[in-house]
């Protein structure tokens, strides 16, 4: 049975996004959880679209949700995916439209405020102006790293990168490695680093050899050190060809 997607107001004590609230009094969690509302969203349903109006901000309170966008050859690219207790959908304060598109990646619980409440938010709660400001700025130097990083490496590099990067986000440590405790197909992860699906499988495979990461059903498990190890040489081999 798919989950209906239907708004209820949220409770003051289970207002989450700890990056965007911290530091608010008790008093002012009440007013922001007063101008909230929360939406259930089943797996697959888009939560907004590319090119729709960009009316409110969004947390995720459970579930995951992926960010994409399209090319005009209809490419599809994921910028990022979110775990709970992330915001989404930030640059409604700056664009009209949305750019990309918010796909619930399973049954998802979002946590929803409208722009003319959160505007009136930063003026009446300075500490979530701050917040919002220092979320921004994380936001921005990660896309500008990110940049940086591609425009100068290989597709396995990337791959290796976003896999370690995976695995500091949603790692569970086990005895016998790292494990990503998020499904991904090699597509999801060539739609992360912008190659083909057949790349990243030959790839994978070179990793698996390697003994940098073994696949358990659709969930990797990685060796993070020797990943990072791996990480490491290779920028030091890229940034001098010739040593």
């Amino acid at each position: 049975m798919p989950l209906p997607v239907v708004a209820k107001k949220v409770r003051p004590h289970f207002l989450t996004a700890l990056d965007l609230f911290q530091g608010v009094s008790q008093q002012d969690v009440r007013k922001i959880a007063s101008l909230c509302t929360e939406k259930w969203f089943p797996r697959g349903a888009r939560i907004f679209q590319e090119g729709e109006p960009a009316h409110a901000l969004y947390i995720l309170k459970k579930g995951m949700v992926r960010l994409i966008a399209l090319s005009h050859q209809g490419r599809e690219t994921i910028l990022h995916i979110l775990k709970p207790d992330e915001v989404f959908g930030e640059l409604f304060l700056s664009e009209e439209k949305r750019a990309f598109t918010a796909i619930a990646a399973g049954d998802s619980l979002v946590t929803i405020i409208s722009h003319d409440s959160f505007v009136e938010l930063l003026s009446a709660v300075p500490s979530v102006a701050l917040n919002f400001i220092r979320l921004l700025s994380k936001r921005l130097a990660t896309v500008e790293r990110g940049i940086a990083g591609f425009s100068h490496t290989w597709s396995y590099h990337r791959l290796a990168r976003v896999l370690l990067q995976l695995s500091e986000k949603y790692g569970q440590e086990l005895p016998r490695g790292t494990l990503i405790d998020v499904c991904l197909t090699h597509e999801d992860l060539a739609n992360l680093i912008g190659t083909s699906r057949e790349t990243v499988t030959t790839q994978l495979c070179k990793f698996t050899r390697m003994g940098l990461l073994k696949r358990e059903a659709r969930r990797f498990i990685v060796a993070r050190p020797k990943l990072a190890d791996f990480i490491r040489s290779e920028e030091i081999r890229l940034n001098n060809p010739r040593g």
